[in-house]
């Protein structure tokens, strides 16, 4: 299934080498822009439907199931991008264009979410260590 997007972008090399970089860098930026705004919203949800599911009793309420949960509903996947494109039947563009910017949000959620989960990784080093002092 990965191959797909691959494939799409492919058939359309003539159109991605007349892409000028700074429009490519703005769809970039809105990648990672919607993927911190989905962070920031399931960071607000998960306590909700933690409250909602049985309080400190919920699956939810254990940290590394929250961390889990906010990665895994936060991330949108690249098979259903590159569907979603393919759905529109090119009345937005050339579908293997529109396919650029969806494996580059795909790379910066990847990226983003490292970096996060390093944090989060460096602050329970952290609270461990002072747990045990």
């Amino acid at each position: 299934m990965e191959i797909v997007p691959w494939i799409q972008v492919s058939r359309s090399r003539a159109l991605l080498l007349m892409v000028k970089p700074a429009i490519f860098l703005v769809a970039v930026t809105m990648g990672a822009f919607l993927h911190a705004v989905l962070l920031a919203f399931n960071a607000l949800a998960i306590p909700s439907l933690s409250l909602m599911s049985g309080g400190s009793k919920s699956p939810f309420a254990k940290n590394e199931n929250a961390s889990a949960l906010l990665l895994v509903a936060s991330q949108k996947t690249l098979p259903v991008m590159v569907a979603v494109v393919e759905q529109l039947g090119g009345a937005l563009g050339e579908s293997g264009l529109l396919v650029l910017p969806c494996v580059a949000a795909h790379l910066n959620q990847i990226i983003i979410d490292s970096f996060l989960v390093s944090v989060w990784k460096q602050k329970e080093g952290e609270f461990g260590n002072a747990k045990s002092a």
